[in-house]
């Protein structure tokens, strides 16, 4: 007799906790699947929207702002080479006095037989620069200086101050409008660029004739001068110096 009980439980095997159970159908034996875990969408926006509101109580109390690097930022690679060095020069001219002066240039260039609506560009340019006040201590001649024998008192004859070159600021200067015609703004698209060298020679002779006609920075060349080389002299013990200037070739 066959105890058909006894072997369906040899042909079966129980059920794990919380397993699932899957039929065989060939065999009609039951196989067992483990639980797999779900992932609960829900959850996670509920977690990302938490997170939301903690930054932005955290970003209204302190006045935090959080920092994301711009990956579409624009950044300067410096190739370029050394500097090299070419010659050297002995300087003999003592810089005594500088003036830093400002100057508007409105510069037109325009064609003669054609309207400046067509052909035709105007530049209002602020320059902005200094200028020095020098003496040249390198054209001493034989008889610049004399001590008297006591060697009290010295005498010194100087060139007149003259101004150096100007040295216009790049950086602080600026074009305030620029109006071009028509036809040079379409050579413009072309590739035509302008030059501004024009202004930049402009405003520097600009700045220049006016230190000269003002007259201001060469007095003050003269005034340091003096101060200078009396103190240099009286802490060489002399206690009369006499500091003269050659006439002003102006």
């Amino acid at each position: 007799m066959t105890d058909e009980s006894g072997s369906a439980l040899k042909g079966a095997t129980a059920p794990e906790q919380g397993g699932t159970s899957v039929r065989d159908e060939p065999s009609g034996t039951r196989r067992f699947r483990a639980p797999r875990s779900r992932f609960s969408l829900v959850r996670l926006i509920a977690y990302v929207v938490l997170a939301v509101l903690v930054l932005s109580g955290l970003a209204l109390i302190t006045g935090w702002r959080p920092s994301i690097p711009n990956p579409f930022e624009e950044r300067t690679i410096d190739r370029s080479s050394p500097a090299v060095l070419r010659s050297l020069e002995d300087l003999s001219e003592y810089h005594a006095g500088s003036a830093h002066m400002e100057v508007v240039v409105d510069l037109e260039d325009d064609s003669r037989w054609i309207p400046s609506a067509l052909r035709g560009e105007r530049t209002l340019f602020v320059g902005v620069g200094s200028i020095d006040a020098v003496v040249d201590f390198g054209a001493l001649g034989d008889n610049a200086v004399s001590v008297s024998e006591d060697r009290r008192s010295v005498t010194i004859t100087l060139p007149a101050p003259t101004l150096s070159d100007p040295n216009l600021d790049l950086d602080r200067s600026y074009v305030v409008a620029r109006q071009r015609g028509a036809l040079d703004r379409i050579g413009g698209l072309f590739g035509g660029q302008g030059n501004d060298s024009e202004l930049y020679r402009t405003a520097a002779g600009k700045i220049a004739e006016a230190a000269q006609v003002d007259g201001q920075v060469l007095e003050l060349a003269r005034t340091n001068t003096t101060a200078m080389l009396r103190g240099l002299l009286g802490a060489l013990g002399f206690t009369d110096v006499t500091v003269n200037y050659a006439p002003d070739p102006r």
